[in-house]
């Protein structure tokens, strides 16, 4: 939050020196002018709005670093359009006309080019949401495992949860929906593991369901 008011403070601040430079030079304030002044006026305020949306209601690293492509083309747009009224300041008897083709023209790419960047970001969010869910199970599974074995008494049992916990470490992370009937099938073993009498042959069953699990995951990339 901190970073984020001193930036709104710099931009505040370029305003205002750019403002003070562009009414100060001795050229004639045509409606030219004006055109472009407010265009760039409206470039600084809609600063403001991009990094608000580029970050997010997250002040995170990972929000920040994704919404970083967003606020450089902002930047970028905001530096065209200064270019822009420099240029109009320094000739103010060109049309009036001009200045609004021009004015929109950078406006509508930059727009464009924010979207698209908002667009990728998301996309990424998504596809990184699917993969976290996937790799869920994996993660659970070799958690459950690991704290049946931290509460086991049994010597020999106990090793042979901790060898299971490092092959399921060890397996492909990656579900699928093909693996959902085998998957189930590993869920229900470890519910049964929980209370089972012989756990050592319910071992061996989660071993056989994780071997076939990872061969069908094998086929399926």
């Amino acid at each position: 939050m901190k970073n984020k008011n001193l930036g709104y403070a710099v931009l505040g601040i370029l305003f205002v020196l750019i403002s003070v430079i562009a009414f100060v030079i001795p050229t004639e304030k045509t409606a030219t002018f004006w055109i472009v002044y407010v265009f760039t006026a409206m470039a600084f305020v809609a600063q403001i709005a991009i990094w608000k949306k580029a970050f997010g209601k997250e002040d995170t690293l990972k929000s920040k670093f994704l919404g970083l492509p967003v606020i450089h083309i902002g930047i970028v747009y905001l530096i065209i359009q200064i270019i822009v009224l420099a240029v109009f300041t320094a000739v103010p008897t060109l049309p009036n006309w001009s200045a609004i083709v021009v004015c929109v023209v950078i406006l509508g790419i930059s727009a464009i080019c924010m979207i698209a960047g908002e667009a990728g970001r998301n996309e990424i969010e998504r596809v990184e949401a699917k993969v976290q869910k996937k790799v869920f199970f994996i993660k659970e599974l070799q958690a459950d495992i690991e704290l049946l074995a931290d509460a086991e008494t049994d010597t020999s049992t106990e090793a042979a949860l901790h060898q299971l916990a490092e092959k399921i470490r060890f397996s492909d992370p990656m579900s699928n929906n093909a693996l959902a009937e085998v998957e189930a099938a590993i869920t229900a073993k470890i519910a049964e593991l929980k209370t089972a009498s012989d756990k050592m042959v319910v071992i061996q069953e989660l071993n056989s369901l994780l071997a076939e699990r990872n061969k069908k995951s094998k086929i399926l990339k």
